[in-house]
């Protein structure tokens, strides 16, 4: 098969060629127990849940919002209002261990903006919180509950309002201000700064504060990110607004060199990876179900868009992986 013409379109080309097969190859090389290895936990009518990666033993947990699940599984940080709080989004931070089936609390009078993450070996979590100013901040501690502090912050190297708060390997992670990405050491700090529109290409112009960039535990120069698009004229007749989709960068290709990973009719946002990097859950839903009243699912989909299947009804979706042997 010959290829003509501008070098960098022949790359991107057989780059999109090799994710095929590579796709092809996830799912043939992968474990032999697949999605079933990894554990999703996610919300439900204000209940954390857990599953399976192909929505098998499903499992109602506990009431709380904004879970992540820690890599092997076993921990779910989570965020409820506080006991007596008079509603102004005051939450309490707690940590429910699947061992003992209990949970406790780790902070309190937190203003939440993201859902806990942690760090690849477990070790330490993060997430994004609002100071009495509004402002917004990447806040660590380890899973004790000690050594709360303060990583990076809105103003921090010209940085504006924070969103999206994500893990990335070496125990770091990634956050943006709708304009740059921010790669934080977990210890506090700064390790990289990039424009979005480096990773992200035109649509980084139409980029919210909902948007999410995801590093693959597998592989760090690719990202999976969403964004907004245009949906179906079915969508579109229901929602009155622009769909989201889902496409996967790799930095080593540069600029505006990305592949979209999921259909036209399905909206989706809040990409994860699971922890092999094979395989990406995100919520959203299909153009059929936009007028239902229970509207978010949990979806899967493998990493070079193949495999697409839906997995469990529910929002907030976050991903572990099965120690061996559990």
């Amino acid at each position: 098969m010959k290829l003509r013409g501008n070098p960098s379109f022949v790359l991107l080309v057989l780059w999109a060629m090799s994710l095929v097969s590579l796709g092809h190859a996830d799912v043939s090389s992968a474990d032999k127990d697949g999605p079933a290895r990894d554990i999703l936990v996610f919300v439900r009518d204000g209940w954390v849940w857990r599953c399976d990666g192909e929505g098998n033993g499903k499992e109602k947990l506990f009431e709380g919002l904004l879970p992540g699940v820690s890599p092997d599984g076993r921990f779910v940080a989570f965020f409820r209002p506080m006991p007596g709080a008079q509603g102004g989004g005051l939450m309490e931070l707690g940590l429910y261990d699947s061992t003992s089936g209990t949970t406790r609390p780790l902070a309190e009078s937190v203003w939440p903006a993201s859902a806990p993450v942690w760090s690849d070996a477990g070790s330490v979590m993060a997430f994004l919180a609002r100071d009495t100013d509004s402002r917004t901040r990447v806040a660590t501690l380890r899973p004790d509950g000690s050594g709360l502090r303060t990583v990076f912050s809105e103003g921090d190297e010209g940085s504006g309002f924070l969103c999206s708060l994500s893990p990335a390997p070496q125990g770091g992670f990634l956050v943006h201000d709708m304009k740059y990405a921010y790669w934080l050491a977990s210890s506090g700090g700064l390790v990289e700064r990039v424009p979005l529109d480096s990773i992200m290409g035109g649509e980084a112009d139409m980029v919210t504060s909902s948007d999410r960039l995801a590093v693959c535990p597998s592989d760090p120069g690719v990202l999976v990110f969403s964004h907004s698009c245009q949906g179906t004229a079915r969508f579109e007749s229901v929602m009155h607004e622009p769909s989201s989709a889902l496409t996967l960068h790799d930095r080593w290709l540069g600029k505006g060199k990305n592949l979209r990973i999921t259909p036209q009719d399905v909206t989706c946002f809040d990409p994860v990876w699971s922890a092999d990097g094979r395989r990406i859950y995100f919520i959203g839903y299909r153009d059929t179900q936009a007028a239902e009243k229970e509207l978010f699912r949990v979806f899967r989909v493998n990493r070079f868009g193949s495999g697409l299947a839906e997995v469990a009804p529910g929002e907030g979706v976050s991903a572990a992986s099965r120690v061996s042997g559990k």
